[in-house]
């Protein structure tokens, strides 16, 4: 079984991959980090199943990265749970 994930430490990751796309496009580890939000949830599932797919493309889709990490964030940040 799986460990649960850190809300806190998952916050801190998810502004840090929003810096360095903001800054300089860079993706790095932002799937892992689509995969932990799967386990909190369909709210934070969804921006998990997103991410990928904004991923994908090239050009990449930063503004839809940047949008679904924002959304997360903002929902963290209000303890959302569902």
């Amino acid at each position: 079984m799986s460990e649960p994930t850190d809300r806190e430490q998952l916050k801190r990751d998810l502004s840090e991959a929003l810096s360095a796309i903001q800054r300089d496009h860079d993706v790095v580890g932002l799937d892992a980090l689509a995969g932990s939000l799967s386990t909190l949830g369909p709210t934070y599932a969804f921006h998990g199943r997103l991410i990928p797919s904004a991923l994908a493309p090239t050009p990449r889709q930063y503004s839809a990265l940047i949008w679904n990490l924002v959304q997360v964030l903002d929902k963290l940040e209000r303890d959302v749970t569902r």
